[in-house]
């Protein structure tokens, strides 16, 4: 639900449009029921992210490597942070 809500806000901002939004989903879920994924959800949610990294990707100053390094800073900061403790990124 949250890759769809931000996917949504991001058209509802003119990042995209809900058109491309919907050619990248139906892309990614055509690619992996060819590659034999299952029907599940882990499967959608997986589509559904890929679909949205790669429109932001295309669409803003934002590339794939961004994202995967600041998606690894978000598990480091999260795994090191004391439960019931607020998850806070450093400063780059």
């Amino acid at each position: 639900a949250e890759v769809l809500a931000i996917a949504d806000t991001l058209v509802q901002n003119g990042m995209f449009s809900a058109g491309a939004w919907s050619e990248a989903l139906g892309a990614a879920l055509e690619k992996a029921a060819f590659d034999g994924a299952a029907d599940n959800q882990e499967t959608y949610y997986q589509c559904a992210l890929s679909a949205l990294e790669s429109l932001v990707a295309s669409n803003s100053q934002i590339d794939r490597q961004a994202m995967a390094g600041k998606r690894d800073d978000w598990e480091q900061a999260y795994l090191s942070t004391p439960h019931g403790q607020p998850v806070n990124l450093k400063a780059d």
